[in-house]
């Protein structure tokens, strides 16, 4: 058979046809167990559903299935579910999951994008006597333990559901931003915004992001960029609310009005934002009738597999229900420890798509956490006014916008690694050619700002998506949670390399800032080109 980019179904009786997996994905046999149901869109015949097409190193056709055929790159998008075709996609209830978890992220995420306009102020007022690289680890080690967090917080998720994490996040979240409201030193800064704020926004962050995986497959990029513009469009709006809040009622008020609307955000997705356990599928009866029956989304019993040694297997332990949340005294240190165990499994250490795209999640996102970071500062160094400086990070989010929403629409529809090294791309380019020449020329920074905003707002949104590409939805909460755990310790490395550039603060150190930025977007292109020929080769498929 020819290597056509499809693969021809015969529906004629004739041998089973094996075709080598290497002509279809480099390396992804040994990533997923299978396909699972794939299945094409409506032509003149009905949709057939394709069961288990993966063995071993080989694909095999079987004799009765349908001349319908088979998008390679479909299959490859959807390789790690094993029930592609029972995700709702859409829907009152999906819908309005999505519109919990847009909500939820103007807080969750908009504090961390909004952070430039709480570091700008601290810097020059609280924190004026201290040196910038001991400022900068109140902000480098909140996105740490914000991302810290993500595995264990992520475990929960999948163990619970969103609402228990949720509520106990928002409790953190809001107590944290108001003691930040009341700190003075460097000490108090890093325990109510590094660390009790942080916590509060690490809890919430694996259910806000998580249950769409639950609801969404074919058109869970677009899901991830909707809900993901709530944290746009939470820091557009934080950062000319504090700027203007400073001179009005001060720096003390102004933080409590943060806390107060991150609280009614969160209050709202608690009560809209669920997951997903059954769902409704057609079985056919002895009598030949076909009855509507519900069937778990995520198995309800959980066999934990150990590898030994010589290579061969036992369970870790015996099966276990998640209904079950009865603890006697006597196993709660069992349950404590299995639970940590299972939380920071590093088996995924050796899944090399896992590790690549960890690499590429970070060079992509320190690249944006730093600019929104330090922009402001950069920007006032260079003799803007507080006013046009605090609007370069709302110009950053507002741009992102519409450019977050299109960026889904097409990772659904063109593949979400080959969107992300167009971005990549684009967001060198934007940096050498627009920001290096830029120095205090308003419109220069403000075409940046705009530029800069299109080029790296699919960054968030398509993480959840990319992530989702190498595990299953029961496991994504996990595999998301560990991603972002290893994210922590190098977001607190790349943050503190960045003080270290502008440790003086001299225009000198700035246009050196711009340089390290650029390096790290040139090692961002490589790096997503790497993670996506570990999937797929160099084929031009969708992926």
């Amino acid at each position: 058979m020819e290597d056509s980019g499809i693969l021809s179904v015969n529906s004629q009786t004739q041998p089973t046809e094996i075709l080598p997996l290497s002509d279809i994905g480099k390396d992804q046999h040994t990533k997923s167990k299978s396909w699972g149901n794939s299945s094409r869109a409506n032509t003149d015949q009905d949709e057939y559903n394709i069961d288990n097409m993966i063995h071993e190193d080989t694909i095999e056709y079987r004799d009765d299935m349908p001349s319908t055929p088979v998008d390679v790159s479909t299959a490859l998008m959807y390789a790690s579910e094993n029930n592609p075709d029972r995700f709702p996609d859409g829907g009152l209830q999906a819908n309005l999951v999505l519109l919990g978890s847009f909500i939820g992220l103007i807080a969750d995420f908009g504090i961390a994008n909004a952070m430039g306009a709480i570091e700008s102020y601290v810097s020059t007022h609280q924190l004026l006597n201290d040196k910038q690289t001991n400022v900068s680890w109140v902000f480098s080690l909140h996105l740490g333990v914000m991302y810290f967090g993500g595995v264990f917080f992520g475990e929960l998720f999948d163990k619970f559901g969103a609402k228990r994490p949720l509520i106990v996040g928002t409790i953190c979240m809001t107590t944290g931003l108001i003691l930040t409201a009341e700190s003075h030193t460097l000490y108090q800064f890093i325990l109510s915004f590094s660390l009790l704020t942080a916590i509060g926004t690490s809890i919430c962050m694996s259910p806000l992001i998580g249950v769409l995986s639950h609801w969404f497959l074919k058109k869970r990029a677009r899901a991830c960029s909707i809900a993901t513009i709530g944290g746009l469009v939470g820091a557009s709006c934080f950062a000319i609310m504090l700027q203007q809040l400073y001179d009005k009622i001060g720096y003390k008020w102004a933080v409590r009005v943060l806390a107060l609307i991150c609280l009614t955000c969160m209050s709202i997705s608690i009560l809209l934002v669920k997951e997903r356990t059954h769902t409704k599928i057609e079985k056919s009866q002895d009598d030949g009738s076909i009855q509507q029956v519900e069937e778990d989304v995520i198995p309800e019993t959980e066999v934990d597999i150990e590898v030994e040694v010589d290579g061969t297997t036992k369970p870790k332990s015996e099966p276990t229900s998640k209904s079950k949340h009865h603890l006697t005294e006597g196993n709660i240190l069992k349950a404590a420890i299995s639970f940590l165990r299972g939380a920071l499994d590093f088996s995924m250490l050796k899944d090399q798509r896992f590790v690549l795209l960890t690499i590429a999640v970070f060079l992509a996102e320190i690249i944006s956490m730093t600019t929104l970071t330090y922009l402001s500062s950069y920007a006032l160094n260079f003799g803007l006014s507080n006013s046009k400086s605090y609007l370069l990070i709302t110009i950053v989010n507002v741009c992102g916008i519409p450019s977050r929403l299109v960026s889904g629409i097409l990772a659904d529809k063109y593949g979400r690694f080959n969107v992300m090294i167009g971005t990549s791309v684009l967001t060198t380019i934007v940096v050498f050619a627009v920001w290096l020449p830029a120095r205090g020329s308003v419109g220069m920074l403000f075409a940046f700002g705009a530029l800069f905003g299109v080029s790296t707002s699919a960054v968030i949104s398509l993480i959840p998506a990319c992530t989702g590409q190498i595990c299953s939805a029961e496991n994504f909460g996990k595999v998301y949670g560990t991603l972002y755990f290893f994210l922590a310790f190098l977001t607190i490395l790349g943050m503190y390399f960045a003080s270290l550039v502008i440790s003086d603060r001299s225009l000198t150190d700035y246009r050196n800032f711009v340089l390290y930025e650029g390096a790290l977007a040139v090692a961002s292109v490589i790096s997503w080109l790497w993670a996506r020929y570990t999937a797929v080769g160099w084929r031009l498929v969708k992926f």
